[in-house]
């Protein structure tokens, strides 16, 4: 019954309709295990730097979840260069997101928090 639901949700992913990407993505970040979600990466990747703003923050945010959980959290750690990306997009909602999920990815590593914040206060 779950692999039928998975399918439909990842069929969903690939909508064009960017509402029913955004819910998907944030449903089916809940409901699967690790070894799923090292098959569905490849779909959560490319949402975080979509041009959409929804789809983009719902995969930011469904990051930021999962990477509190100690098996999917070695997995959220590949999505650095994605999420970099996101944070300079034109959407504060979603450079708000992405900035989170960077500290999440971080929050262990002191040298690399002091640099992220020296980023960007420079910037701004």
């Amino acid at each position: 019954d779950i692999i039928i639901v998975i399918s439909s949700l990842t069929k969903d992913m690939n909508s064009s309709v960017d509402l029913y990407r955004a819910n998907a993505i944030r449903v089916l970040c809940k409901i699967i295990d690790a070894q799923m979600l090292g098959q569905i990466d490849r779909y959560i990747r490319q949402a975080v730097v979509d041009r959409n703003a929804l789809v983009s923050s719902s995969a930011l945010i469904s990051g930021n979840q999962m990477a509190v959980d100690p098996q999917k959290r070695e997995i959220v750690r590949r999505w650095v260069n994605e999420v970099q990306e996101a944070v300079n997009s034109r959407s504060e909602m979603v450079q708000y997101h992405a900035l989170s999920l960077l500290y999440t990815i971080k929050c262990h590593d002191r040298l690399a928090i002091g640099r992220l914040v020296t980023q960007f206060t420079r910037s701004s």
